[in-house]
Formats: structure tokens, C-alpha cells, sequence
């Protein structure tokens, strides 16, 4: 099972459920964690995601991301954005592609399981 944190503000308008399972803001400054990952099982789960700037297509750099416990279950995704605080609310312009596996050879290249849409909304909103 793959979720949003309590308190992580989901974005429904303007999420297109066809590429994404879900979209949700990221605060800059805020690493969160934003999303949680669980199985119904003991096993332990591996994780992996980069994220993408959707104009381009590549890696953004401003982004960083890691897992805490992992490998767990659950485990928890956080991501730090270190780019420009916007003034407003912006649309989705990143894919969080996210992997989730049972063992840590699931998680390599460019394999994922999700695509995550993230938008970003002010600090000091």
C-alpha cells in the first residue's frame, strides 16, 4: 500500500489520474516525510524514486530523496526540494517515479511501480 502522509496536501484538481496514481504539494524547506509505504506481510520493503521535471524529461537536481527505514515496512519517502519558494501554488511539474520491491534488486535503473505527480506550494502557506 502506497499513501500520503497525514497532513500532505493531496491535489485533485489538475492531477491527471491517467499517468498518476496520486499528486501531492511539496513544501521547500520541508523534507516531510510525504509518502508511506506498507505491505500486509513481515517482508521488508525496498525503495527507490528519483524525480523529473516534466518540461524536460530529465533528473531535477533541485529535488533529493531518500527512504527511512530501508528497507522497512512500513517505510517512509522524504523529499527535499531546494529550489526557488514559489509565491503560489504551482500545477503539477514533477513525476516522483517510485519504486517499491521485495528485495534490492527490484529497485534498479529506471524501474518504477508509481508515477507520483508533485507540485509545490509556498513555505509559508
Amino acid at each position: 500500500m502506497i499513501r500520503l502522509m497525514p497532513g500532505v496536501k493531496s491535489l485533485v484538481t489538475g492531477c491527471d489520474y491517467s499517468v498518476y496514481a496520486f499528486c501531492f504539494y511539496v513544501t521547500p524547506g520541508n523534507p516531510g516525510p510525504y509518502i508511506e509505504t506498507s505491505a500486509g506481510s513481515s517482508n521488508e520493503l525496498y525503495n527507490a524514486a528519483y524525480i523529473v521535471k516534466n518540461k524536460s524529461g530529465k533528473i531535477d537536481k533541485k529535488f533529493s530523496t531518500y527512504f527511512s527505514p530501508d528497507p522497512g515496512n512500513p517505510t517512509y519517502q522524504y523529499i527535499d526540494y531546494t529550489g526557488k519558494d514559489p509565491k503560489k501554488p504551482t500545477a503539477v511539474k514533477y513525476t516522483d517515479y517510485y519504486c517499491i520491491g521485495f528485495s534490492s534488486s527490484a529497485c534498479t535503473g529506471s524501474t518504477y511501480t508509481f508515477k507520483l505527480g508533485i507540485a509545490l506550494q509556498p513555505a509559508s502557506s
